[in-house]
């Protein structure tokens, strides 16, 4: 496609009709302007029409928005897709900078995201020019407007941002220190110079506020450019940044606040300022000491001038936390000491800003979801009640009495932030009983409402500290609260309840403080509340009911048998209800895992029952299916996954909705969705399990190519891959792969050489484990010198021997017994051509891997049954919360966990004894070969744990 006014003409058309009224025009539209999207010059086109002053405005809206939104589909890719040619990518590099800068803002802002798309892809190593093409429009910045430079800096803060969270490396640290290097000189100056221009505009507030927010950015850059490490350029320079911020948070200027509830530009800055000196007065004290005193008078100075608007709400939480910060360092702490000075701080900025605010009770009244959102879920982390209540925990660190003390008369408000560990200093116990429980007793549940839900939390906080006779005479008086009519007391009471449940005893952590029959007296009431509750109009959703549903049917155990019936009716119905508008991801989550509970627990007591669950559930989950609701695909694709591993081993056959389920799932659009892909894999798995000789093996080109899919394509979800084949290894009957595997060996080596990771490398070793001790090492060796004449010998010294350690520790008694295989079984390590270079540095590589784990001795089958009974009851206490597999993309279910198989049983009950065994056999095969190439080989400390492991085995090397 050539850049010529009869194609931008076309393309105009097409964008026109994008915005049309007309649904079928439209969709023809954006059909064409996918089927030409692939063509060169499309993206220039696209830019072009942008970049026209002629273009009418929504036409170049519509064209930057496509290019944009093509980009981000189209620019990063694992295998260096060509759906944008080289030189089209080269064209955009070199000109969106340049455009950018000389846009309007709203087309800016589109561009600067596309930027921020490449930049992320391809900088530095590929985008080389792009630090220069920023600079330079600093170095412009007499010529251009401050909306020029703006969306450069917006650019380079989305670009520098990740530098604040992203784990330390080798390969950021390179990228930190070519921007350092280039990019800082050039945004000090860039700084300073803002510094001098400021305070020559104060006559015009528009460009007053350009600058500022230029300032605002720029100080957003400099915490990213630090936030690692502090760089000897800032520190160089430190004085010259920490003065104009004094200046910057002593300033005033009237047109530069805001005129309504939101925060003024002004006050951003500042805001800014204080995130970044608790920064270097958290990470960087040593150099931050000659200013800490300075910034601690000027920010609380600074404290004592706001009002209670809510416009100053996150910039007195910042300032707060930059107290807070020098509070709780014990060489800062000290400017806090002698006077009146704790009396000034816990009364004149803690205290103010505790009390709750006209705009809170409205809250509390008008829009309960956002005051519990605020309030339970910590949302309000950054605001003035959250960070009055650290600020004043700071201080107890070093100055506990003399902040007890100016406090007590102030206890009641005090009682209203969480509490994670409480002062020896106060009688919570005491507090709780007197203050708090005959609130809670009130028999007029829906009198002084707020007050009562602050009862409620406080009870929430400190459920650790009352002892278990209080919990017991709480939890009634929390049922009751269920049946009122507030919706925030509603909420507390279930979450109350739901948070006691998971109290645990201090004798013994793996068991609550309220047992199930301490429940069972209650649990009809609660049941019948909480799903009144969720089927009343206002609070259908409410996620805390849902999860005290949750919670309460895993606390009573088989005590939940009594209500299946009931439970899964009303659950069924609910999910049906969520399948028309499924916006709740945490309600939905709890919904889910409710009825995990339901299919675990009674499967754990009678597998008979696992019909019945199938026939209620399937039908709404081939609805959800049918219906294509992508939110929940994920959690149905698990249990049903759970429920097919619940059938016993020994089956000839599955259902026939299972088998057509099976048919559904090999079509590569269910594979499409990222979400999707770790219950997909799982659920495959237990098809390969329970029918592996039968509908697998029909479909195993089918299944392999899903397996290929996954490593080829994925870095994200290749580990699914080798899941899927490590399944195929150990449950289809031998032989079944061998026409394969020569593929499969090509598969896993190209993906190697493309885009080697740690993950990556990990994952093989494993899956030659399993081939190992499933097939036998000789045919290990040879396939991988199928492959190339040997590669064996180079796939040990590049990948095994220096990484057998690092895999993780579930695998390597796996590993260890595969590696013992591989050195005494096969010919080839034996006599053959791999015995003298490879044999002795595998054996130290399995000792170090040894040297690593404590895990390899297996335990016996009752040992093992007490410590699968204990998990199973440690997942009872887990939260969504508190799970590391939670994502918006993919959340995994904790009570539809999938048992880890060891494929040795208890035939291997020691890897190290193993090994000394199966080195005697070879030894004494092999008179003086192996015992003199250890003996001259290992170093000492070698051979003595090889003695160790021959003294378990009850064995001896002559």
């Amino acid at each position: 496609m050539e850049i010529t006014d009869q194609n931008l003409e076309a393309l105009s058309t097409y964008l026109r009709k994008t915005l049309s009224a007309n649904t079928n025009e439209r969709l023809e539209a954006e059909k064409t302007l996918k089927q030409i999207e692939r063509n060169e010059n499309y993206t220039s086109l696209l830019l072009t029409l942008c970049e026209r002053s002629t273009t009418p405005d929504e036409l170049r809206r519509a064209s930057v928005i496509t290019f944009k939104n093509f980009i981000k589909r189209n620019w990063p890719s694992l295998d260096e897709s060509n759906t944008i040619s080289i030189r089209d990518r080269n064209h955009i590099k070199e000109h969106i900078i340049d455009l950018m800068t000389r846009s309007p803002e709203h087309i800016q802002e589109q561009l600067s995201d596309a930027i921020t798309v490449i930049g992320r892809s391809d900088f530095p190593n590929r985008w080389a020019t792009l630090l220069d093409t920023m600079i330079k429009q600093f170095q412009q910045q007499s010529s251009n407007s401050f909306q020029s430079i703006n969306g450069v800096l917006k650019t380079a803060h989305s670009l520098f941002e990740r530098y604040r969270y992203e784990q330390k490396s080798d390969e950021l640290w390179l990228e930190i220190k070519l921007v350092l290097e280039k990019f800082a000189p050039a945004f000090t100056e860039l700084f300073k110079s803002l510094m001098a221009y400021f305070p020559q505009k104060e006559s015009d507030p528009i460009e007053m506020k350009n600058i500022f927010n230029s300032l605002y950015v720029i100080i957003k850059i400099f915490y990213d450019l630090n936030a690692q490490e502090l760089p000897e350029h800032f520190e160089d320079n430190i004085d010259i940044y920490m003065t104009h911020f004094l200046t910057l948070l002593s300033y005033d200027y009237p047109k530069l606040h805001s005129n309504n509830n939101d925060p003024g530009i002004l006050d951003q800055v500042k805001t800014e300022i204080c995130r970044a000196v608790a920064l270097y007065a958290d990470n960087y004290s040593d150099e931050f000491k000659p200013y800490t005193q300075q910034f601690a008078l000027v920010i609380w100075s600074l404290l004592t001038r706001l009002d209670l608007s809510s416009s100053y709400d996150e910039l007195i939480g910042t300032a707060m936390k930059f107290l807070s910060t020098l509070a709780a360092r014990s060489h800062h702490c000290s400017m806090f000491e002698g006077g009146d000075t704790l009396k000034i701080v816990c009364e004149q900025v803690i205290l103010p800003n505790l009390f709750l605010r006209t705009s809170d009770v409205e809250e509390f009244e008008d829009n309960p979801e956002e005051y519990i959102r605020k309030d339970i879920e910590k949302s309000d982390s950054a605001t003035r009640r959250r960070a009055a209540c650290d600020f004043l925990q700071a201080l107890c660190i070093f100055f506990e009495s003399q902040v007890v003390s100016i406090c007590s008369q102030y206890i009641d408000s005090m009682q209203k932030f969480g509490i994670t560990k409480t002062s020896s200093l106060i009688n919570i116990q005491a507090i709780y009983s007197s203050s708090i429980l005959p609130e809670l007793q009130n028999k007029d549940i829906d009198s002084l409402p707020l007050i009562k839900a602050d009862c409620l939390k406080f009870l929430i906080d400190v459920r650790n500290q009352i002892g278990r006779d209080a919990l017991l005479i709480s939890i009634p008086e929390c049922v009751r609260f269920l049946s009122s009519n507030n919706m925030v007391l509603q909420t507390y009471a279930a979450h109350a309840i739901e948070r006691l449940l998971l109290v645990r005893s201090s004798a013994d952590q793996k068991f609550t403080l309220i047992t199930k029959d301490d429940l069972i007296p209650y649990a009809q009431a609660m049941y019948d509340n909480f799903f009144r509750i969720l089927t009343s109009d206002k609070s259908y959703e409410n996620e805390y009911v849902m999860r005290a549903v949750m919670r309460l049917s895993s606390s009573l155990s088989d005590g939940v048998l009594l209500y299946l019936n009931q439970l899964m009716e009303k659950l069924v119905m609910i999910l049906r209800r969520s399948c028309k508008n499924p916006n709740k991801p945490n309600f939905n989550h709890y919904l889910f895992e409710t009825i995990t509970v339901l299919i675990r627990t009674s499967l754990s007591k009678n597998v008979g029952v696992l019909d019945q669950f199938e026939q209620i559930l399937f039908p709404v989950f081939t609805q959800i299916f049918t219906d294509d609701i992508a939110e929940f695909v994920p959690y149905v694709l698990q249990i049903i996954g759970f429920l097919l591993e619940s059938h016993s081993s020994g089956s000839t056959s599955i259902s026939i909705a299972y088998q057509a389920l099976f048919q559904s799932i090999l079509t590569p659009s269910f594979w499409d969705r990222s979400g999707n892909i770790p219950a997909l894999s799982r659920l495959l798995e237990a098809y390969i399990e329970k029918a592996g000789e039968t509908i697998v093996l029909e479909k195993l080109t089918t299944v392999l190519a899903i397996f290929q899919r996954l490593v080829s394509q994925s870095k994200l979800h290749d580990h699914e891959g080798f899941a899927i084949l490590n399944s195929l290894i150990i449950h289809l009957p031998l032989g079944c792969l061998n026409n394969y595997l020569k593929d499969i060996f090509i598969v896993i080596f190209t993906r190697l050489t493309k885009a080697k990771t740690q993950k990556l490398i990990r994952c093989i070793i494993v899956f030659f484990s399993y081939f190992t001790i499933k097939n036998g090492a000789q045919e290990l060796i040879i396939q991988v010198d199928s492959i190339q004449a040997n590669m064996f010998q180079m796939v040990v010294e590049r990948l095994i021997i220096p990484e057998l350690s690092k895999v993780d520790d579930n695998d390597k008694k796996l590993c260890a017994v595969a590696i013992t295989h591989l050195l005494c079984d096969p010919e080839q390590m034996t006599t053959g051509i791999y015995s003298n270079n490879l044999w002795l540095a595998l054996l130290q590589a399995l000792l170090r891997l040894f040297e690593s784990s404590n895990i390899l001795q297996i335990m016996s089958a009752a040992d093992r049954k007490k410590q699968a009974e204990a998990e199973a009851e440690e997942e009872l206490l887990v939260g969504l919360d508190d799970t590391p597999d939670y994502t918006p993309a993919f959340s995994r279910l904790a009570f539809a966990k999938k048992p880890r198989a060891d494929l040795l049983g208890s035939s291997i009950p020691d890897a190290r004894c193993h090994l000394a065994k199966c080195l005697q056999t070879l030894a004494s095969s092999h008179p003086n070969q192996f015992l003199n190439m250890m003996t001259h080989g290992l170093s000492r400390e070698d051979l003595l744990e090889i003695q160790k492991y021959c003294a378990l085995a009850n064995v001896t090397l002559t």
